[in-house]
């Protein structure tokens, strides 16, 4: 799992018993997803290392980069880099799958696909999320998406707000099929509008791009 942070899904595949296992640049997220994976006893590790130029001990037959984590490769030579690292990765044959936000959300016209604000509960914790709402500001040019996401926590009837400003990559289809061409490293080998083989990218009820590739 590439740009893994606390390791929700590497963790979850290796209770499969398949060997897992993730990286991410944040040094805090690698030693909070490695406590996560010792307290369940399973055979999976986090690295710390920078997704444009890490590479492992072993081979993988599958690497994946989900929720908003490829968005933040800013630059085509920071993608290229990216694809040339994970397909040094992967076994000869490997598939890489990424999601990554829908083009039309950025590119066409309607409401979003996903909402940008969400409410969650735990253990007596409410999270309110708000991923950029009015504070957005997409240059269709450079394909960079800047915003504000902010959180507001509230404990025991006491709420504190957290802001960050963050800069996404948010390419178009075309780009991304450039890319892809241009590593040389990789082929498209399907496109699905969410997390189900079903759900077509073109389709009206499509929430996300999950692109497979194949490394060649």
């Amino acid at each position: 799992e590439l740009a893994c942070g606390p390791g929700a899904h590497f963790r979850a595949m290796a209770k499969t018993g398949i060997h897992s296992d993730g990286m991410d640049l944040s040094p805090e997220m690698v030693a909070y997803a490695n406590e996560l994976a010792a307290k369940e006893r399973l055979s999976a590790t986090a690295f710390e290392g920078d997704m444009r130029q890490w590479s492992a001990p072993r081979k993988y037959d599958l690497a994946y980069c989900l929720l908003v984590s490829f968005a933040h490769l800013l630059t085509n030579e920071d993608i290229l880099a990216h694809f040339s690292c994970v397909a040094n990765l992967l076994s000869p044959g490997g598939i890489y799958i990424i999601s990554h936000a829908h083009p039309r959300d950025f590119y066409g016209s309607g409401e979003p696909s996903i909402e940008r604000t969400w409410v969650a509960e735990r253990d007596g914790i409410t999270v309110e999320t708000d991923w950029g709402g009015e504070h957005q500001r997409f240059d269709a040019i450079a394909e960079i998406d800047e915003l504000t996401i902010s959180y507001t926590v509230t404990t025991d009837g006491n709420s504190e707000r957290f802001e960050s400003v963050e800069r996404l990559r948010r390419l178009s289809y075309q780009t991304f099929l450039a890319l892809i061409r241009q590593s040389g490293r990789f082929e498209l080998a399907a496109t699905y509008g969410d997390f189900e083989i079903g759900r077509r990218l073109d389709s009206d009820d499509a929430v996300r791009m999950v692109a497979v590739l194949k490394k060649i």
